[in-house]
């Protein structure tokens, strides 16, 4: 059995990656800022009761990061895998970006990886093969920001997912040493809230393929940004 911490998992990928994970027999610890509100997760947890613990969790908050530590540190001795899955999206067009969007963006999709991953790093450190996983966006490759046109996201999301993805491809180096591994994982366009019903694939098929990728990452992969059927993509 493996332990599992994933952020922002009250909805879409964050709660199907919860549920996929319960289901092969994982402990999982899922986060998200109102518990009480979460009520998918809550009716999961009348199933898995002993293997399901649901945090609060307010990411952009260094002190509740910290306190969320500590509550995980009282349910495992270790996290194998943790899922930086908690995300924003800003959609304005130009016109509509401002300062306090743009802030909120970095604030959420990198600042906030970054030091939940940097605060649970003992946990991580005391597993057999642990692994970090950053949920980016193919939005945030610059190489490919001529050919999907400027109709793809948005100046906020975009920015925000490259600024991660750097963030991520520098944690990769720097903890290589202690055996992490760290990936940069493109979901694709799925159909979540986020998403929307127009959306090419479910979020059932694409957490079962972002799943089977950590199952079989080695430290050779990590910092790499990888779409969720496996192919490596362009920063």
């Amino acid at each position: 059995m493996k332990t599992i911490l994933i952020t922002g998992a009250n909805r879409g990928l964050g709660y199907e990656f919860t549920r996929q994970y319960l289901e092969s027999g994982n402990m999982v610890i899922a986060t998200c800022r109102n518990p009480e509100k979460a009520s998918a997760l809550q009716a999961l947890h009348t199933n898995y009761k002993d293997t399901l613990s649901i945090l609060q969790l307010e990411v952009t908050s260094e002190e509740a990061i910290t306190g969320t530590v500590d509550k995980a540190a009282q349910r495992s001795d270790t996290i194998d895998i943790l899922i930086n899955n908690a995300g924003v999206g800003h959609w304005d067009p130009l016109e509509g970006t401002t300062f306090d969007l743009m802030t909120d963006s970095y604030r959420i999709n990198a600042v906030a990886p970054l030091l939940i991953t940097r605060a649970f790093l003992p946990l991580l450190k005391k597993a057999e093969r642990p692994l970090a996983a950053f949920i980016t966006s193919l939005l945030g490759s610059i190489a490919r920001r001529e050919e999907m046109g400027m109709d793809s996201g948005s100046f906020c999301y975009n920015a925000s997912k490259a600024a991660l993805n750097m963030i991520g491809a520098m944690l990769a180096l720097q903890l290589k040493e202690d055996g992490i591994i760290v990936l940069l994982q493109s979901p694709g366009w799925a159909s979540t809230d986020m998403g929307g019903k127009e959306a090419a694939n479910t979020p059932r098929e694409v957490v079962t393929g972002m799943i089977e990728i950590f199952q079989n990452a080695t430290l050779h992969d990590s910092g790499k940004f990888l779409q969720w059927t496996g192919e490596e993509l362009p920063w």
